[in-house]
This record gives structure tokens, C-alpha cells and sequence, in this order.
């Protein structure tokens, strides 16, 4: 009923979106789009519909993962390094394999990631399975049809009705990067003292009782920091990242060159 019903939300946001409207937060899965989407809800006042069994029928904002199309209005695409994308989809299908309560479809993960499956790998080994791990996240990705690059380019780079902004931005100041943001689908100057209100609220700390920085890794919300990439890729693993992702990652400016590769440990 759930997948129906999202069916049914895409088809209606493409043909009379602007009837209600829907607003909508696009991201490559584990790219911040939850958070963006809850603040996003929670400072216009409006639903944002979760697993719901219904189509979506009022104002609302829509998260998925979806497919680039130019009927979409009101689209805030938030984009994140892949590096970081990467390890933190690791873990997230290690929490949902592992965990009771997450696990819904082994078998689909299995089909994706033969690597944490195999009982010859100490997934626990991030390093060493990381190279493995990132092939099968590229050529056969989970919760979308596209790899992290063919996504970003779809939907990142000037586009129409599409507001972009990056993880890290509003990691780095979520007031700032919401002012800017906003108003271009609101149509009208963002109210600092609500905005603040809905910013502590959706707080690292306010939603999990940690610092930023402090890794809990059964958690949806597992650690809260840009970089943390660093703590796990090797030469191998930069190397089959940047045989896909690479020109992405330049593009997005998230590295100026190759030359990030020469800094990464061996093992």
C-alpha cells in the first residue's frame, strides 16, 4: 500500500502539484534530505508525509529519491559529498541487515551487497571491505534506479524550478542556508525567530541527545559531521571511488583535482 500510494504521489506532483502545492525535497539517499525535509515541514507548518498508505492530497512536502523530471516545482535537491554518502549508506544497510526492527528485506540488500553477506568478511574491517562495498553501491544501487553520480547530475546543476544546497552548507550554518534557500519557492523573506525555533529544534543534539561527532552507529542519525570519509577510505577504496565518482566529485567542487587520492593511507 505504502509503495502505491508513493506511485500515486509522483504521478498526481507531476501533473497538479502546483494545485496543492507539494514542495519537494530531493537528495541520493543518506545525502541529508530527512533533516532538510523535517525543518523544511516544521517552519511552513505542513505536513510531510512518512510511509503513509494514502496519497499524498494536500500541502505537503515530499522527500524521495527520485528521478530528475521538469514537472517537479518547488524542489530543494541537497547534494553531499559521495565519499561521505557512501560510508554512511555502509552502515545504514549494516543497521538494516543486522537489526530486527529495521530489517524489512534481506534478500533485496543481499542482491546489492554480496560483500556484507559473505562469511569470509569481517564487516566490522570498514576499511577493507570499503572497496568492495563502493563497486556494488554504484552498480547496483539501493532505494534508487541511478548511482550517486548519475543522480547529482540530474537534478544539481541548472535546473529549472530546482533550488540546490549541500549537506555541508547547512551543517555548517542551517539558519543561513535556509534564509537563502526558501524564499525562492515561498516567495517571501524567511522569519528569523521561527526559523531559529524550527533550527534547534531539528539540532543534532536536540534529536539525539549526542554531540556532533559522537558516532552511534545503530542510529538513524549515526554521526552528524562532513569528513568523516577520512576515517575509513584507503588508496583502493579512493581509487575505485574516483574510477566512477570522480568527475562528480569535481565537479561539485568538492575537490579541485585528483590529487586528494595521493593523501589517502594504503590500508
Amino acid at each position: 500500500m505504502e509503495r502505491a500510494a508513493s506511485q500515486i504521489t509522483r504521478h498526481v506532483g507531476k501533473h497538479w502539484g502546483e494545485a496543492f502545492p507539494f514542495y519537494y525535497v530531493m537528495e541520493y539517499p543518506k545525502s541529508g534530505g530527512s533533516w532538510l525535509s523535517n525543518m523544511i515541514a516544521d517552519y511552513l507548518q505542513i505536513p510531510r508525509p512518512v510511509r503513509s498508505v494514502f496519497p499524498a492530497g494536500c500541502e505537503s512536502v515530499l522527500h524521495g529519491h527520485w528521478s530528475y523530471s521538469p514537472r517537479y516545482k518547488r524542489v530543494f535537491y541537497q547534494y553531499r559529498d559521495g565519499r561521505d554518502v557512501v560510508v554512511s549508506n555502509y552502515f545504514r544497510v549494516l543497521r538494516e541487515i543486522r537489526e530486527p526492527e529495521y530489517s524489512s528485506n534481506p534478500a533485496y540488500f543481499k542482491r546489492r551487497f554480496a560483500s556484507l553477506f559473505d562469511p569470509q568478511v569481517d564487516t566490522e574491517d570498514v576499511r577493507a571491505i570499503l572497496p568492495r562495498f563502493i563497486e556494488e553501491w554504484v552498480t547496483r544501487p539501493a532505494a534508487t534506479r541511478l548511482s550517486w553520480s548519475q543522480h547529482v547530475n540530474q537534478w544539481a546543476f541548472d535546473r529549472p524550478n530546482v533550488a540546490t544546497l549541500s549537506y555541508e552548507e547547512l551543517l555548517a550554518d542551517a539558519s543561513a542556508t535556509l534564509t537563502r534557500v526558501l524564499p525562492i519557492h515561498t516567495g517571501v523573506p524567511v522569519d528569523p525567530e521561527r526559523l531559529a525555533t524550527t533550527v534547534r529544534k531539528y539540532s543534532f543534539e536536540q534529536q539525539t541527545g549526542r554531540k556532533r561527532g559522537i558516532e552511534s552507529r545503530g542510529d538513524f542519525i549515526r554521526k552528524g559531521i562532513a569528513g568523516d570519509w577520512k576515517n575509513h577510505f584507503t588508496r583502493r577504496a579512493g581509487e575505485v571511488f574516483d574510477r566512477y565518482c570522480g568527475d562528480t566529485l569535481i565537479r561539485l567542487r568538492y575537490e579541485k583535482d585528483r590529487s586528494w587520492l595521493e593523501a589517502l593511507p594504503e590500508s
